[in-house]
C-alpha cells in the first residue's frame, strides 16, 4: 500500500484555517474588530502568504490578545500544530502586524498603528455673538393681579 503524496498547502485552506483561528482565539467580537478580504501574496522565501487588515478602534488590542502566550507549550495550546506561533511586529512604521506560519503558508494580519496615526484636527467653534435684546418682557403681562375667587 502506498501512502499519498504530500500535497502543497493551498492559500484557500490557509484562509479558512486562519479565519477560524482568529474567530476562535481572539476576542474580535468584543473589541468590534473585522477582517477585510484576504489577499494572496508571495513571501520573500517564495512560500505563499495570505494577508488581511484588521479594522476597528481596538484592532491592535485584539491582535495582542490573540498573540499572547496564554497557553504556549501546554496540552491546550491552540497553536501547537503551527510552525510559528503568532507574533506582534512593530517594525513597519504606521502598522502593527501579527504574523504566524501554518502548514507552510505565512499568515499576516495588520492594522494601522493608532499611536502613530495623525490625530484628527478639532473643529473650531465660531465665536459666540452676544444676543440682541428682544422686545419681549421676561415676565408674562397677562398675570392676574386679582386673586379673589368669584363664585
Amino acid at each position: 500500500m502506498t501512502s499519498p503524496a504530500p500535497t502543497k498547502p493551498s492559500a484557500g485552506d490557509a484562509k479558512h484555517a486562519a479565519f477560524a483561528a482568529w474567530n476562535l482565539h481572539s476576542d474580535s467580537a468584543r473589541y468590534g474588530v473585522l477582517l477585510t478580504p484576504w489577499a494572496v501574496e508571495t513571501a520573500a522565501d517564495g512560500a505563499p502568504m495570505i494577508s488581511a487588515r484588521a479594522t476597528g478602534q481596538r484592532a491592535e488590542l485584539a491582535m495582542r490578545q490573540f498573540a499572547s502566550p496564554r497557553a504556549a507549550g501546554s496540552l491546550s495550546d491552540p497553536f501547537a500544530s503551527y510552525e510559528q506561533h503568532p507574533q506582534i511586529d512593530y517594525s513597519e512604521p504606521g502598522r502593527v502586524v501579527c504574523t504566524w506560519r501554518m502548514d507552510g503558508v505565512g499568515v499576516r494580519l495588520w492594522a494601522t498603528d493608532i499611536a502613530t496615526a495623525p490625530a484628527p484636527t478639532p473643529l473650531v467653534m465660531p465665536a459666540r455673538v452676544a444676543p440682541l435684546p428682544s422686545g419681549r418682557l421676561p415676565y408674562r403681562r397677562s398675570a392676574r393681579t386679582n386673586t379673589t375667587k368669584e363664585n
